[in-house]
């Protein structure tokens, strides 16, 4: 994600690792933390766009709607600033991925709320 977002994905994956012990000590486990923590960060960017809370992201992850991921990186390109375009671009990323890896990456983010 975008420089000003760095911070926010930093964030994310200290609360999703402070949830998430058992994944902290592998290798596929971290990857799946990291994929969670710019997905947590790109829909709380999201969130605050539209003047929501948090609770609406945990909505959107437990739900685990690709379509709905898709329309939300739409609304987030649209904005056209380096930050909303690099959440776009990776809530993109996430909603091409087999279901079975997008339910466990949301259900990791989902941890840290």
């Amino acid at each position: 994600m975008g420089g000003r977002a760095r911070p926010v994905v930093f964030r994310s994956r200290r609360e999703i690792e402070a949830h998430a012990t058992e994944l902290v000590d592998n290798e596929g486990g971290r990857h799946f933390i990291t994929l969670a923590a710019e997905l947590l960060a790109a829909l709380r960017l999201w969130a605050q766009r539209q003047y929501r809370s948090d609770q609406a992201v945990r909505e959107l992850l437990e739900a685990v709607d690709p379509i709905r991921l898709r329309e939300i990186a739409a609304e987030l390109q649209a904005a056209s600033d380096a930050d909303a375009t690099a959440a776009a671009t990776a809530i993109t990323g996430m909603a091409e991925l087999p279901s079975g890896h997008l339910l466990a990456i949301a259900s990791y983010a989902a941890r840290a709320l």
